[in-house]
Formats: structure tokens, sequence, C-alpha cells
């Protein structure tokens, strides 16, 4: 990004709801307004939600801080994850980003943010939206010295990470959905997590593990088949702080993943089971043997679900997308 289109979008988030004329910003800017109606377009372009309105000038539908290294690494009390740190205006996927500096040597607690992400990656290859300056688009590289098989595992305790953290930070009751969604309690996804690997063998040579979490948007904003299901932590424009939420994200997270490299996801099942939205609830799941009905009951140990079917059966599932009350 141009310094002149920061300096625009710093000026407008700091207008709040007012609208800012195109000669207000010529003149702070020293440029002409027509200029200025330029790089309106070229944000706009670039997918930032800017309100147009002749004879009223311009204005930010969003006005979260813009995002760099230097502002979250400031209040960060990490000892390694974010202390390596990338901020990206725009990138393909953090995860894809990520997974290439792993592969270069990038270290453990590596981390890469983005403003934007023009092919965000969600589960089972499903496409992730990630309009810029919206939320938080962020990719940590691991190293546990743990084997191949406890890996999965890590999704679930990061869910248990980020939703502490959104607590604390912003008040809304977010809920965990099997195995890494976070709902509001109206039932709309706010977040989404993913990790990948690289392994040799049963040794993990490194773990990225991304996390999109989507903090502003109004339900208008997301593409009509998103409408219904998609939420924000902020649809308003409430003042939440994507930097104090990145800082207290990683700080929850570097504490569970200690606890979770030395003792297993046990002692992390209790917050899970508080935090959780999926026991007791009638779902669905598909599996490699099928669809399976029935009720969630519980998680076990390791993070596996417990479904009694329709049957009667007990069924544990490790992997599975799951759907609430299907008919």
């Amino acid at each position: 990004m141009t310094e002149i289109r920061g300096r625009i979008l710093q000026t407008l988030r700091e207008a709040g709801d007012r609208f800012v004329s195109g000669e207000e910003l010529g003149q702070k800017l020293g440029i002409s307004r027509t200029a200025v109606w330029k790089h309106i377009q070229s944000l706009q372009g670039a997918g930032y939600p800017i309100e147009a309105v002749r004879n009223r000038g311009y204005r930010l539908l969003w006005r979260g801080e813009v995002l760099s290294a230097e502002a979250i690494q400031a209040g960060l009390t990490t000892r390694s994850l974010g202390k390596r740190m990338a901020v990206l205006e725009t990138v393909d996927s953090t995860n894809r980003y990520a997974f290439a500096e792993a592969e270069r040597g990038a270290p453990e607690g590596y981390t890469v943010l983005a403003e934007r992400q023009t092919a965000g990656k969600g589960r089972r290859g499903r496409a992730w939206f990630s309009p810029p300056g919206t939320g938080i688009w962020m990719s940590v590289v691991l190293r546990p010295g743990f084997p191949v098989y406890k890996a999965p595992q890590l999704t679930l305790t990061a869910a248990v990470s980020v939703a502490d953290a959104v607590r604390k930070v912003t008040g809304v009751p977010v809920g965990i959905k099997w195995p890494n969604d976070l709902l509001l309690p109206d039932g709309r996804k706010v977040c989404g997590i993913l990790s990948e690997l690289s392994a040799e063998a049963e040794e993990i040579r490194f773990v990225v593990l991304g996390i999109g979490l989507n903090v502003f948007g109004r339900p208008e904003t997301f593409p009509p088949e998103l409408r219904t299901v998609a939420g924000a932590l902020a649809p308003e424009g409430e003042q939440i702080s994507r930097i104090a939420l990145i800082q207290s994200m990683l700080a929850h997270l570097e504490r569970d993943y200690a606890v979770y490299s030395e003792d297993g996801f046990s002692p992390l099942k209790n917050r899970w089971e508080r935090l959780n939205v999926s026991l007791g609830r009638r779902i669905a799941v598909q599996t490699s043997r099928g669809r399976l009905t029935g009720w969630a009951r519980r998680i076990d140990d390791d993070g596996a679900l417990w479904v009694e079917a329709d049957t009667g059966e007990m069924e544990p599932i490790i992997s599975a997308d799951v759907i609430f009350d299907p008919h």
C-alpha cells in the first residue's frame, strides 16, 4: 500500500462515522480531489469498505487499527509466539505463506498476518472469505516434539485458546463447535481453525496453525451463500482492537500449547467442555462409512467426539463436519 492510501485510511478511521470530503482529504494530503478519488477507487477495488456519498464525501465502514508488527509486538507477553512476525497487506493465504517460510527454516512461533487474503483456506479445501481490515487472518509455525498422531488435537487446543482470548478481550460469549469452529450465541460462525503439517515418517517437522476470525462485518457484507451462517464479533462496527485480540490469542495459545505438549489434551478437556456448544445436541456427521446421525455425548482425552447413533451404538469421530439439528 502506498503512503498516501495508508494516510487516507488513517484519516477515515479517525473520523469515525463522520464523512470526510474529498476537499478536506486533498488539503490534508497535498493532492487534488481527483487524485483523492482515484486513491479511494483503488482502495475500494482492493476490498476496503469505503462508502462514497455525493456532496458528503467518504466514510470507512469499519474502524479497526492498521496492523503492524511493531504495534503488535510492543504489547506481546509471549516468549516465542509472534516474536518473529510478518504482517502483509495482501497474500493469497497466510497458511501457504507460513508453510513456505517453515520449509525455509522459520523458527517456532513465527507468525504471519495479513490485512487481506485472496485465497484464504478453510477445512476440506473450502475458501475462507477474508476481505481487508475486517478480521484476523493469522498463521503460526509450531515445531512440536510429539508424534504425528497427536497433531490433530492441536486444533481443539487452539479453539480453547482463541475462545478464551475473544471472551476476555471483547466479552462476546463465543462457543466451540467440535472440532474447530467458534460460534456466536445465535449460531453464526465467526472463526475457523486449520492446521497443516509436514512430517517424515512419524516425526513432525512443523505444523502451521491457521486462524481466521471475523471481527467486523454486517451480514450484507458477506457473500450471499454465507449471509445466513457467517457472523462477526462487531457487526455494527463496535470498537474492538484487533491488535489486543492478536496479542491475547498468541498469549493464550502459547500457554495452552505448552500444556498440551507436556501433558496432552486431557488437562484442557474441562475448559473445552465449558466452552462447547456441541455436546447434548442432535447432529449429523459424514464419515468414510457414510452419514451418521445421533446425539453428541462427550469427547475423550484424545479429543474424539463420541456420538450415540440412532442405532443405539456409541461411535467415536476423529475428524468430520458436524451439522446441528439434521432432519
